[in-house]
């Protein structure tokens, strides 16, 4: 009987595709949608993955997430130091600073200042320019997207005179590259390289320097030190390292991994990103569950000739549903391979970082509960059609 409801569905092929065609559609927006959401919220903590070589990062209590820091003071880092499991532990700088262009044009920068001696945290990935330089007098690293874009500088400059000038906001313009200069806090920035990182959540310039420098520009405050990074010594688990931090100096010790899922989670709960891409999500459902429940019934009613003959026959009710349940899951699956097949071609030929795509097993998992609830509703719907029919309406036609 389950071949013979195959069978059917089939010698239909103009009904049979639409049904596919409503669970398709609901697959590719669920999948397109929740992939990149994903690609999206990964960048949340770009600043933390772009930092491999911390296992521990180490905060004051009252911080939630990396993009918000609240100054330690200098003697955190010598506590940390100190604490059993540490195999060294560095100073980071993270701030929000505005620089004014060669243009005259003012510009938001989320200043990096990583450690002096080592440069642990620097970006090494650099298009142009020599990490070492970072240690030159005034020397930044600026990130690649905005040295093509927001950074951009004026192909002709015009000429630095006395008193106030207008911005060069319409001339032509061409990428921020090294040995251009950036004036930050009334101090001049080099740029000795460019580096490609990881997009970011928040479209703003990145620059990285060195601590020193980077506390040298920033405005007066009595703490500057925004994280401390930490490597576990060798053999020993950076989530008993932390915890140690923790109770030793009171501080707030989070391994890579920790962070990293603490500010995506801030961001999912403070912004309006879940609630939009929930309502697209319903509308996805919405669509499936319309369009599919719709055309199956119309099979159904199309098709209750041969139901009644079956029930005639002396077919049960169990086998009927069993029948149709069949017919929807053939739809529901056949829509759902060609929902996630679409979704990852479209999403790896388009994916850019104006449109990350990241496609997860859970996402496949949650657009899989959703195809199931499509093809539950539609197979009920048709089935009660089929329940309520009189076997003797066979013998009337």
């Amino acid at each position: 009987m389950l071949r013979l409801a195959v069978r059917m569905l089939l010698g239909e092929p103009a009904r049979w595709m639409g049904v596919v065609l409503g669970v398709f559609f609901c697959t590719f927006l669920i999948t397109h949608l929740l992939s990149m959401f994903s690609g999206m919220m990964e960048r949340s903590y770009a600043i933390i993955s772009d930092i491999p070589e911390a296992d521990i990062w180490v905060m004051d209590p009252a911080v939630e997430y990396v993009d918000e820091p609240f100054g330690l003071p200098p003697t955190a880092m010598d506590r940390v130091r100190g604490v059993e499991g540490v195999s060294w532990a560095l100073p980071l700088y993270t701030g929000s600073q505005r620089a004014r262009m060669t243009s005259g044009a003012l510009r938001p920068l989320l200043v990096i200042g990583v450690d002096d001696a080592t440069l642990v945290g620097a970006p090494r990935d650099l298009t142009e320019g020599s990490l070492d330089d970072l240690r030159l007098s005034g020397g930044v690293i600026v990130d690649q997207a905005s040295a093509e874009g927001l950074l951009r500088v004026p192909l002709h400059p015009q000429a630095r005179l006395p008193g106030w000038q207008p911005p060069q906001v319409t001339d032509e313009t061409r990428p921020l590259g090294v040995g251009d200069e950036l004036l930050v806090n009334d101090q001049r920035l080099q740029v000795v390289g460019v580096a490609k990182l990881t997009p970011r959540f928040m479209a703003r310039p990145v620059v990285y320097t060195t601590y020193s420098r980077a506390v040298d520009i920033s405005p007066r405050q009595r703490n500057l030190l925004s994280f401390v990074l930490v490597k576990a010594a060798e053999g020993k688990a950076p989530s008993e390292v932390a915890r140690a931090i923790d109770a030793r100096t009171g501080l707030r010790a989070r391994t890579h991994e920790e962070f990293a899922g603490d500010t995506y989670w801030y961001y999912v709960r403070t912004t309006g990103v879940v609630a939009r891409m929930g309502l697209m999500v319903g509308i996805g459902i919405a669509v499936g569950v319309s369009v599919s429940s719709l055309l199956l019934y119309l099979f159904t009613i199309d098709n209750e000739r041969f139901y009644a003959t079956f029930k005639a026959l002396g077919a049960t009710n169990a086998t009927i549903a069993s029948m149709i349940a069949v017919q929807a899951v053939v739809c529901g699956a056949t829509g759902y391979g060609l929902g996630v097949g679409t979704s990852s071609v479209i999403g790896t030929f388009v994916k850019t970082d104006a449109m990350p795509y990241i496609l997860t097993a859970w996402t496949l998992l949650f657009t899989g509960v959703a195809v199931l609830v499509v093809c539950v509703v539609s197979a009920v719907l048709s089935a009660m059609r089929v329940f309520r029919l009189d076997p003797a309406s066979v013998f009337n036609k």
